[in-house]
């Protein structure tokens, strides 16, 4: 892990007890980030010798200059004049002793519960969750990072804005499936806020990843001994509740609990007989008998069965069959927030459910439909990629024939593509839209997932790299070729995407996926200039370039989600080009 002031440094801590080498040499305290510290003891420090700034007349002439201020003491003895750059004591020195303060407040208000004489933000590490606008900002910070991801969008603000406002969520009268969706959701906000609060100020400094680990995780637990200490009670607010726990153990990179999750997300679906539609009256034209849900619940509803969906794809369970759905995809958002009840498309594209009546199907119900459900969509392709990919090598006819498998889930990726409407398109009008609404993520993602899934389709073309069981057949030469500079392509296309988004802010980085996209962009485009790439071809050694400078742009951008993901720090060693 490294002391403190290697880490504010950022340069390498080789952990020494008592004090590491780099601190010994500097002559400074090693912060080993204990109770104690390293090198600290009860006495009054020694004086330190460090200098941390050189005039420029020492430096010059490369002797050793005491650091003093207005005149050091070598100019002073010379009778020269006296210059230094910048101020007294470099930059880093702010950010050890800002995040040292950080933390010693925490301890504080984890100790004495005195939250205003701490920390601006040390609350987040308290063990009961705020009131007030603190609390608020907490469920505002979950709304704008999390909910518009992936089909996560399940649980209906304005509703639930209006019980926070009343005091009616996580009250002591409220049941324990409430107190732990608020808790599960704070517990996400807390870290975008911490985040925020970094990166956001005059000066932006990152947060200590052992910092953004341990807001609101206390929350987290709470919420999941909520719902573990009465397993056999199952409601829809536990299903959120499982749904948003696997996701946050899943930034943490705690993928054996996601897993168990999953499982009990799924299980939950199924016993609440989530795959079908609460009755025939999509539109709730008809007098609501008693206990019959409204027009948002319905929604709600949909749309948790889908993230289900969606949780039960990534964790390769597949245990929820598209055959075996009976609902229709989530209704846009403008829909959702309004309460606006609509008719949308099913998985299969052009078709509704066959409960309704003709008279209540408008002429185009994808038009009901938004972001979310294309990418509901875009999940199930990727399933059937992955399915074809597990069965081994591909059966006759070979995957260059128009009639192969292979060959079918393109063009359902490409057609995919073109089915996509103007404000699901990635261009510069729909980013600073989506910026304005919170969706960037969501827009980014679904287009990520777009290229990824063709890297997915793509391994027969690169067989060394993926270590398929059987390479291509090597007859159809041209075929293989352009399938690997199709790979080559959509790598890069997540290699800029990512870069661009960057610039945006972190927040916009916030989906677990992305870590993984950027490691397999640099592996296909590593593999493709070393590997596949012929020197002599024209444009070789430009194509080269670019590619290491990808690469090495996709590094940093994977430090910075580092911020957020621990698997992003173990992933940037694999994006360094190493010649």
């Amino acid at each position: 892990m490294g002391c403190r002031v290697c880490r504010a440094r950022k340069v390498k801590c080789d952990g020494r007890p008592n004090g590491c080498r780099n601190c010994q040499r500097l002559q400074l305290d090693c912060d080993e980030g204990g109770g104690g510290g390293g090198g600290g003891s009860n006495s009054a420090p020694v004086p330190k010798m460090r200098t941390y700034r050189s005039c420029q007349s020492c430096r010059l002439s490369k002797t050793k200059c005491s650091g003093s201020r207005p005149r050091c003491g070598r100019c002073v003895a010379k009778a020269i004049e006296c210059l230094y750059d910048g101020d007294s004591v470099p930059r880093w020195t702010t950010s050890l002793r800002r995040t040292v303060v950080d933390l010693k407040d925490a301890v504080t208000v984890e100790e004495e519960g005195e939250g205003e004489e701490a920390g601006p933000l040390s609350w987040l590490l308290s063990s009961e969750l705020p009131t007030g606008p603190k609390l608020r900002r907490l469920v505002e910070q979950y709304f704008a990072n999390v909910h518009p991801l992936r089909c996560f969008a399940f649980v209906h603000k304005p509703s639930f804005m209006h019980q926070l406002d009343k005091g009616g969520v996580g009250s002591e009268d409220e049941s324990c499936s409430s107190s732990a969706l608020l808790h599960i959701m704070c517990a996400h906000g807390a870290r975008f806020l911490l985040v925020g609060h970094c990166l956001d100020g005059d000066v932006a400094t990152p947060p200590p990843p052992t910092l953004v680990s341990s807001a609101g995780s206390q929350w987290a637990r709470r919420a999941e001994s909520l719902v573990l200490a009465d397993l056999g009670t199952i409601s829809i607010q536990r299903l959120m509740v499982a749904i948003l726990l696997h996701d946050f153990h899943l930034r943490a990179g705690e993928y054996g609990q996601a897993l168990m999750l999953s499982g009990l997300a799924v299980r939950m679906a199924h016993a609440l007989k989530m795959d079908g539609e609460y009755d025939a009256d999509v539109l709730c034209s008809s007098e609501p008998g008693p206990g019959a849900p409204s027009v948002a619940s319905r929604e709600s509803r949909r749309r948790l069965m889908w993230a289900c969906y969606v949780l039960d794809a990534g964790s390769g369970a597949d245990l929820l069959r598209e055959s075996d759905i009976k609902i229709q995809l989530p209704s846009n958002e403008r829909n959702f927030g309004l309460r606006i009840p609509a008719v949308t498309e099913t998985l299969a594209v052009g078709h509704v459910l066959q409960l309704l009546a003709p008279a209540v199907v408008p002429r185009r119900p994808a038009a009901n439909m938004g972001i979310m459900a294309y990418y509901i969509r875009l999940v199930a392709l990727w399933k059937r990629i992955v399915r074809c990919g597990r069965q081994g090598p591909p059966p006759p006819p070979p995957p260059w024939q128009p009639d192969s498998p292979l060959a079918a889930l393109e063009a359902d990726l490409v057609q995919w593509r073109r089915d996509l409407p103007d404000f699901v398109e990635y261009c510069p009008e729909t980013i600073y839209a989506r910026l304005d609404s919170n969706q960037f993520g969501a827009l980014l993602l679904i287009h990520c997932t777009y290229h990824h899934s063709h890297l997915e389709l793509y391994k027969v073309a690169m067989a060394d790299l993926f270590r398929l069981a059987e390479p291509a057949a090597e007859e159809q030469r041209q075929a293989l070729q352009a399938a690997q500079a199709g790979c080559y392509h959509h790598a890069r296309r997540i290699s800029d995407m990512l870069a661009e988004a960057a610039e945006h802010g972190v927040r916009f980085l916030s989906d677990s996926q992305l870590p993984f996209y950027l490691y397999h962009s640099s592996r296909v485009m590593l593999y493709y200039v070393a590997r596949l790439l012929d020197p002599r071809r024209p444009g070789a050694e430009a194509k080269m370039k670019d590619a290491v400078e990808a690469v090495e742009r996709n590094g940093r951008v994977l430090r910075l989600m580092g911020i957020l993901f621990p698997i992003a720090r173990t992933l940037v060693s694999f994006c360094v080009w190493k010649g």
